[in-house]
């Protein structure tokens, strides 16, 4: 009954025919430039000046997004109406009619199956156009049928935001439509499918603050004003008025709040990348390890040199791999708790026609290894758990000197993000993959080397602690450095002798620095071969072989075997010490036992 009545409703509603959005005489509104002949505006509608993204209709971004002909629109015959018969002489149905006849729209939201460069999608625009895009009762209806037809279906979601807030002539029958889309949402979450969400300007409101910011992957457009209030309320409401920048697109990226901002031209391009790394269609079959490696003259360097050589100021980063070993890659920003740590690089990859997760501690511009900060680590978090949705193997680059040590980092979590990485990989449901690129240090080193199998570079390190600090802990001098790297066993053979790290991974004959492209490829080799055996093992079993690897410690003695043995080698030396004060010179030398004597007895 409902498709039908969809049917009709499509029939009466068709895709209008939308004019021109804005004429030829008039201007930018932001920088004033005549918009006629503007590069990229008539398409797209984005200055060609400034860059300024001006607002689109509903029916426009579908056309903008959707292959054409595709589009095919759901739940059409859901429409508005006045729920409370809200007491203001009817002006409520009033705007409803108005916005009908404007827009052409039955509501602010649009909502159907399509295609994107062949891949089927659910499509969820919400049009500004209509009464500011804003959350009602029909609003609310549509999204969460949306994203249940999405969920039967097993396909991916694309919501395209334009909102202002909620009806408040709905009153609080419009407040619990945030409820209800953020737990239909949901639902399509655990059904381990994507949803990608666009936030055009402006997203405010009830939609940004249930379902639109539950995305796997959130993109703003440039300069798009966002937030759950609205920069009115801000302005009103603070004494000091806020700054240019605040409450933007870009401002939101570098609180770590979404992950791109990406310009309107380029969208599909990358919502296409996202669904096919996300929705594999293919997983790598290889069978063959490879062979440990020990390069026959590895003796020959010290450990200390081998420090120098994991800190080698030229040596390749997390970033410089992932160019070279990599086909796409979209990084994901920020622990959507406010910061984003630039030390941790994390983001959806394509390596070797196999999508994965790639997470990589990304060092200082000065050529240091990073220190880690709990916002990175709290990233890390997001992006293994984006992974085990998805299914797709996690492979981490593991190069940082130690966590930030920083009154901030403490108050900002540091301890309990780190037992959160640790506690997270270590049962994780997908292959896990570590790799030491260059300086393992400590905790910050360990927390993403929690894994099915740990790869480590030739001149790569492996520490509790950096020498210096070792050092100065053991001797209170930081000068003995050479004394201490050897007495850590901190070297690439070292801690594959120890059965902490599975492979050595060969690098140029200089090391990785001398030739990055060798080193990257070399390394994306072993990657694509562990990742071939990984795969062949169910996920349920690759948790539990990763507990039971950090159960079972390498060295380790029984303490009641330490005692006995103790007590053993006691009770030996007292027998053989009474032997020989009993036993004649004379019957050790050869001689004949003599009589036993007698024993006087007092």
């Amino acid at each position: 009954m409902r498709a039908l009545a969809d049917l009709v409703a499509r029939w009466r509603t068709p895709e209008p025919r939308i004019p021109a959005e804005q004429s030829e005489d008039q201007a930018c509104v932001l920088c004033g430039t005549p918009t006629r002949d503007t590069p990229g505006f008539e398409s797209h509608r984005v200055c060609g000046s400034c860059g300024y993204h001006h607002a689109i209709s509903a029916w426009t971004r579908i056309r903008l997004l959707a292959d054409p002909g595709t589009f095919r629109e759901s739940h059409a015959s859901t429409t508005s109406v006045d729920p409370l018969s809200f007491p203001d002489g009817g002006t409520y149905r009033r705007q409803l009619r108005e916005a009908f006849r404007r827009t052409a729209l039955r509501e602010a939201a649009i909502t159907g199956f399509c295609e994107v460069r062949g891949r089927s999608v659910m499509l969820i625009v919400l049009d500004f156009g209509f009464l500011g895009g804003s959350m009602g009762v029909v609003v609310g209806e549509r999204v969460a049928q949306a994203f249940e037809d999405a969920t039967r279906r097993k396909a991916p979601v694309v919501s395209v935001i334009s909102s202002s807030g909620m009806r408040v002539r709905e009153g609080v029958l419009a407040l619990t439509q945030m409820a209800k889309t953020a737990a239909a949402a949901e639902r399509h979450h655990l059904a381990g499918l994507p949803h990608i969400g666009v936030l055009s300007n402006p997203s405010t409101g009830a939609a940004f603050g249930s379902f639109a910011n539950l995305a796997d992957v959130l993109i703003g457009e440039p300069g798009a004003l966002m937030g759950y209030t609205s920069l009115r309320d801000i302005e009103r409401d603070e004494a000091t008025p806020p700054e240019p920048e605040a409450h933007t697109a870009e401002s939101h990226l570098a609180h770590g709040l979404i992950d791109q901002v990406v310009p309107r031209d380029r969208q599909r391009d990358l919502l296409t990348t996202l669904i096919d790394l996300m929705s594999p269609s293919t997983r790598l079959e290889i069978t063959r390890r490879l062979e440990p490696f020990v390069r026959p003259d590895g003796g020959t360097t010290s450990p200390w040199h081998a420090v120098e050589l994991a800190r080698h100021s030229q040596r390749p980063n997390a970033l410089d791999y992932i160019a070279r070993m990599t086909t796409s890659f979209v990084e994901l920003h920020g622990d959507r708790s406010g910061d984003d740590d630039r030390g941790i690089v994390a983001g959806l990859a394509d390596l070797g026609g196999e999508a994965l997760v790639l997470i990589g501690q990304q060092g200082e511009p000065d050529g240091r290894a990073a220190a880690v900060r709990p916002a990175g680590l709290r990233k890390a978090l997001r992006a293994a758990r984006l992974a085990e949705k998805f299914t797709l193997p996690v492979v981490t680059l593991v190069d940082t000197r130690g966590v930030e040590q920083t009154r901030a980092a403490e108050e900002g979590g540091l301890g309990a993000a780190l037992a959160s990485t640790l506690a997270l990989l270590s049962r994780v449901r997908t292959p896990v993959l570590a790799v030491i690129v260059g300086e393992g240090g400590s905790g910050a080193a360990l927390a993403l080397s929690v894994a099915d199998r740990v790869l480590i570079l030739e001149h790569a390190i492996f520490t509790i602690a950096s020498p210096e600090e070792a050092a100065l802990a053991l001797h209170g001098d930081a000068s003995r450095v050479d004394e201490v790297a050897e007495g850590l066993r901190l070297t690439a053979r070292d801690a594959r002798e120890l059965g902490v790290v599975d492979l050595i991974v060969r690098e140029p004959q200089d090391g990785a620095h001398a030739d990055p492209d060798a080193a990257a490829s070399l390394l994306r080799t072993a990657i694509v071969q562990e990742l071939g055996v990984l795969a062949t093992q169910r996920p349920s079993r690759l948790a539990r072989r990763r507990y039971s690897r950090y159960r079972r410690t390498p060295v380790y003695q029984n303490f009641f075997r330490v005692s006995l043995g103790r007590n053993l080698g006691d009770l030996r030396r007292v027998a053989q010490a009474r032997a020989q004060r009993w036993i004649p010179e004379r019957l050790r030398s050869g001689a004949p036992e003599p009589e036993e004597p007698s024993i006087p007895i007092d």
